[in-house]
C-alpha cells in the first residue's frame, strides 16, 4: 500500500507523520449496509413527496338546465366517464396525475341529456400540481376549462 509522509518542522524539532492509505472492502462490510439503508430511505422520501401529486382535482360547475354527462379524453381517445352533473350543480372529481401526460392534451366531452348532443372543451395541458376548473355554460357549446397551479 502507498505511504504518504509529512514533515512538520518546528524550531529545534523534527517529526514525521506517516499516513497509510488503505482500501475498504465494501462487500460484506457495514459501509455497504449503510449505503443500502441510505438509498432505501432516500427512495422512500422521493416516493412520499410525490404522493401529494398523485391526483388532479377537477372542479366542475354547471349552469346548464339539463343533466350533463362529463367525459375526459386524451386527445380524442381513452374516454373516461367522470360522472353526471344535475341542473346547475357543482361537483369535484379527481383523476390520476398520469392522465396529464397526454401529448395531444386533455379534452372534455360534454353530453347534454335533454338535447342528446355532445360538445368538446379543450385541449388542456395541466402542469404538475395543477387543478382544473370546468365551467359548463347554459349553452354547453360555450363551456370553458382552465388549469391553475394549486398552492
Amino acid at each position: 500500500m502507498p505511504e504518504f509522509s509529512t514533515a512538520v518542522n518546528a524550531p529545534g524539532e523534527h517529526s514525521v507523520h506517516r499516513i497509510r492509505a488503505s482500501t475498504v472492502n465494501v462487500e460484506g462490510s457495514n459501509v455497504m449496509r449503510l449505503l443500502a439503508l441510505v438509498m432505501m430511505l432516500s427512495g422512500c422520501a422521493a416516493l412520499q413527496s410525490g404522493t401529494a401529486l398523485s391526483t388532479i382535482p377537477i372542479s366542475v360547475r354547471s349552469h346548464n338546465r339539463s343533466d350533463v354527462d362529463v367525459y375526459l379524453l386524451c386527445g380524442d381517445r381513452d374516454a373516461e366517464w367522470l360522472g353526471v352533473l344535475g341542473k346547475e350543480e357543482t361537483q369535484l372529481f379527481e383523476i390520476a396525475a398520469e392522465r396529464a401526460r397526454c401529448v395531444s392534451g386533455l379534452n372534455f366531452f360534454l353530453v347534454s341529456r335533454s338535447h342528446n348532443r355532445g360538445y368538446w372543451v379543450g385541449p388542456l395541458r395541466p402542469a404538475p400540481g395543477a387543478s382544473i376548473a370546468l365551467t359548463i355554460e347554459k349553452y354547453a357549446g360555450s363551456s370553458t376549462a382552465a388549469s391553475s397551479l394549486s398552492y
